[in-house]
């Protein structure tokens, strides 16, 4: 069956990609500077956003010669600047073609102020298509296998892309949009799709749920999950619980609506992700200086993305914090750069108490150490007396008695202060407590004055 969707050849790579997931490191670069030399170019010629800002900054495309002048040269481009064109010249933002290009209107899925709407050409659509194939072939799923996807289907880019995806690479589409989890959970068993994405907030809701109606999902004979929208694939605790309630392996893919795919997980379970970089061009830069940090040290992820042109992105700032290699080797044979731990944090979403940056992966983390305590929480900040605090409201297994959840937020106290040492109220709630999400979870709730609390989402 193989055979006659791709050539026999290709049939037998391991690589959705041979040419360029192979392609030596001074290549890709070399690659990296004629892309962003000619996007520049573009973008200076199509969008006024894009003139006007290399005008006031006194740079022409020809003057963006070398890694130097992009560095230090082409000024960066964030999500506030985006916001103020969709304002001023709705209803895209930085549209780099006639309107008649325009086949797809999505948008970003952050949760708090307004969306970023984006427009995709049929290109953009296309190439889109061929991100999330690259992990699909690389675990083993092939065309004909089946692909569930556990979501309604709005607005929200990175789910469209998956489908897209999907088309791209010969799959079974089977659609859960509109069913409630337990009826997912029936069709999951029927189907026997190969492959389930959701985010991992949801899986582990589903691995719940399923568990209340006695049903076994290791018996599903799901292959993979895959998904991404949260950094859950790539903490060790919330991966080795999924794995073990689904029985399957992890997926896991960093998108961003930028780039639509950012990286994917190869099979070597490194621990960590590959930039697309056949896709965009990535690199980890110092928040003060915007200079890129030196190699494995944890810096700002900026991009440029070369594969969306109904919209353009050029040096703009994602605000993740990646810790970027370039240099490794673990197996898998990708050339493509490496973000351990995929996303560590997010310059917005580092908390700052008493002088201390604390990250909530690290609290999720670390509440996997803690006998009694659930994977669904929540992360409150107040502020008191002008002294900020932390406190941390996690469900109890089903398992353990009502009057043994103080117990369970004393261990979950000492834990995190023996770990970061610092002083975290926890309380330790009823199972089925804390509210469920199919996208993004709603995880940090900053109650503090405007004046000092950081934006929670992108």
């Amino acid at each position: 069956m193989i055979e006659g969707f791709y050539s026999p050849r290709a049939a037998r790579s391991k690589y959705w990609d041979p040419y360029s997931q192979t392609l030596p490191r001074e290549k890709l670069d070399e690659r990296h500077l004629r892309q962003i030399q000619k996007l520049i170019t573009f973008a200076y010629e199509n969008a006024v956003f894009y003139r006007e800002l290399y005008d006031k900054a006194g740079i022409k495309p020809e003057d963006i010669r070398s890694w130097d002048d992009f560095y230090r040269r082409v000024p960066f481009t964030d999500k506030p600047d985006f916001m103020n064109e969709q304002t001023n010249r709705p209803p895209f933002a930085v549209e780099a073609l006639p309107r008649e290009h325009a086949h797809v209107s999505l948008m970003t899925s952050g949760t708090t102020g307004v969306p970023m709407r984006m427009v995709y050409t049929r290109y953009d659509e296309v190439a889109a298509g061929d991100l999330y194939p690259t992990i699909w072939w690389d675990a083993g799923i092939r065309p004909g296998d089946s692909f569930y996807f556990c979501f309604a289907f709005g607005p929200w880019a990175g789910l469209w892309a998956a489908f897209w995806g999907c088309k791209r690479f010969g799959g079974i589409i089977c659609s859960g949009s509109g069913f409630s989890t337990e009826e997912r959970i029936k069709q999951i068993m029927s189907f026997r799709p190969s492959v389930v994405l959701g985010t991992p907030t949801y899986l582990l809701h589903m691995a719940d749920v399923a568990q209340k109606m006695g049903v076994d999902l290791r018996q599903s004979g799901v292959k993979l999950l895959s998904g991404g929208g949260e950094p859950g694939f790539n903490i060790p605790v919330t991966r080795q619980v999924l794995m073990e309630k689904w029985g399957a392996k992890i997926g896991d893919i960093y998108g961003l609506g930028e780039t639509v795919t950012a990286a994917c997980e190869c099979g070597a379970n490194s621990g960590g992700v590959h930039l697309h970089e056949w896709n965009f061009h990535g690199y980890a830069a110092d928040q003060d200086t915007g200079m890129p940090v030196p190699e494995g040290q944890i810096g700002e992820h900026i991009i440029t993305c070369y594969r969306r042109l109904g919209q353009v992105f050029i040096k703009y700032r994602t605000h993740d914090l990646v810790q970027m290699q370039y240099h490794f080797d673990h197996g898998c044979g990708w050339t493509w750069a490496f973000l351990p731990g995929s996303v560590l944090g997010r310059t917005d979403y580092m908390i700052v108490i008493r002088g201390m940056n604390i990250f909530p992966t690290a609290i999720e983390n670390l509440l996997g150490q803690v006998a009694g305590a659930s994977h669904h929480y929540e992360i409150h900040i107040t502020r008191v007396g002008g002294m900020d605090r932390v406190a941390v409201k996690v469900e109890a297994k089903e398992d353990v008695p009502a009057e043994f959840r103080a117990a369970v937020a004393k261990a979950a106290t000492d834990v995190y202060r023996s770990n970061i040492s610092l002083g975290i109220d926890v309380e330790v709630l009823a199972p089925g407590s804390l509210p469920r999400y199919e996208l993004k979870s709603k995880r940090i709730f900053d109650h503090r004055p405007p004046e000092v609390r950081r934006k929670l989402e992108r």
